[in-house]
């Protein structure tokens, strides 16, 4: 059932990031302050998004959860969520675009960040709670 979960979470992310990278492009790119509130708090995300990446493959998720307590869990699924939005607005709303030109790229990208996340999410969940 896990890999039903997980062959399904592709075109759902997919869709659901085009859907978001497509306003990105067309609304909020457009309008000066929200769209440097979203910048700041996507570096924000994405910092925190790194150092618990480097905490699940240097320690572990159990000693990292060990480490931080419940809060460890509780950071990781915000984070699970954020993380793809918080990239999108990365690539696209930076005022000279470096890495990518068009939201469709964008898209593709933040899919394949999705799919990494939902992998993440597995080994965590499984590596604290057990395989149910």
């Amino acid at each position: 059932m896990e890999l039903f979960g997980i062959a399904q979470s592709i075109p759902v992310a997919l869709v659901a990031s085009m859907l978001y990278c497509f306003l990105l492009d067309r609304v909020v790119f457009k309008f000066e302050r929200p769209r440097r509130w979203l910048l700041v708090t996507s570096y924000v995300v994405l910092a925190l998004f790194a150092a618990e990446l480097v905490i699940v493959l240097t320690v572990g998720p159990e000693r990292g959860s060990a480490i931080f307590g419940p809060s460890f869990y509780v950071v990781h699924l915000t984070l699970f969520f954020l993380t793809v939005p918080a990239f999108a607005n990365f690539l696209l709303l930076k005022p000279h675009r470096r890495f990518v030109d068009s939201w469709y790229v964008a898209s593709f990208l933040c899919t394949v960040l999705a799919f990494f996340l939902v992998l993440l999410q597995y080994h965590v969940s499984e590596s604290l709670y057990g395989i149910e």
